[in-house]
């Protein structure tokens, strides 16, 4: 197994992807808001790259079926009915609808993306799942980590360290991992910075901007290691479980209720 960790999207230009198994990495928000959305009962999560992309989606998928989600500088954008919180995405808010989601960072991620054989959404709260569909994958996985306008996030680069921890480990040892240097150094990162803290994430570029926004509360939900045990999959052009019982029933400590 071949595994290489993209610390920003930009480094998708120059990293073939169509035969790989892709993850996009956005802890701080939208891969959480992903899961949680999926975990309690969305249909499906529609990424889209624009407000007008959005919009025009959600119309044509029919508004009474839609609820539009998404944020720009972590504000919820003007006239949408949900914006990037995942305490937002209750069951009783969203169970039954279609998502369209547009984001900063997230979706972008996700567009950049598309040409992957398979793509996954992680964070921390679904990273034990998604490890497990990347061990039973053919291909090689690629962790890309959504970052912020181009820069590296800390904590995208912390999650994608401990994906790679836990693919490394459990393997016969005939069989070795082969880590590329972005893989390599997510790795020495998480190792560094485990175990996950509520204040290491508080302490992130990302963790700091949601503070001075009054959105410091997301941190918490977000920090919550394996809460959502979903592995949320984009399959034309929507975003689905790869379980398809998984959107049913109980939830872990991270659901938002």
């Amino acid at each position: 197994m071949k595994i290489d960790v993209l610390w920003t999207p930009l480094e998708l230009e120059r990293a073939p992807i169509q035969d790989r198994t892709a993850v996009a990495v956005d802890v701080l928000r939208a891969g959480t808001c992903v899961a949680i959305a999926i975990r309690n009962g969305a249909r499906a999560v529609v990424p889209a790259e624009s407000i007008e992309e959005a919009l025009r989606i959600s119309n044509s998928l029919g508004r009474d079926r839609t609820l539009i989600c998404g944020e720009r500088q972590g504000v919820r954008i003007e006239g949408f009915d949900l914006g990037n919180s995942p305490a937002e995405f209750r069951s009783e808010v969203i169970g039954g609808r279609t998502i369209v989601m547009t984001t900063t960072n997230g979706t972008q991620t996700l567009a950049a993306m598309s040409g992957a054989g398979v793509v996954y959404v992680a964070a921390l709260v679904n990273l034990s799942r998604v490890v497990a569909a990347l061990r039973s994958a053919e291909a090689d996985p690629l962790i890309v980590c959504a970052g912020s306008a181009g820069r590296v996030g800390l904590e995208d680069a912390l999650c994608a360290g401990l994906m790679v921890e836990a693919l490394s480990k459990k393997r016969k040892r005939s069989v070795r991992a082969e880590l590329g240097d972005g893989a390599q150094a997510a790795l020495a990162l998480a190792r560094e910075l485990s175990p996950v803290s509520v204040e290491t994430l508080r302490s992130t570029a990302a963790g700091q901007a949601l503070e001075k926004i009054g959105q410091g509360a997301d941190i918490e939900l977000c920090a919550q290691l394996d809460s959502i045990p979903v592995v949320p999959v984009l399959r034309d052009h929507q975003i689905v479980s790869l379980e398809p019982s998984a959107g049913s029933g109980g939830g872990g400590k991270g659901r938002a209720k």
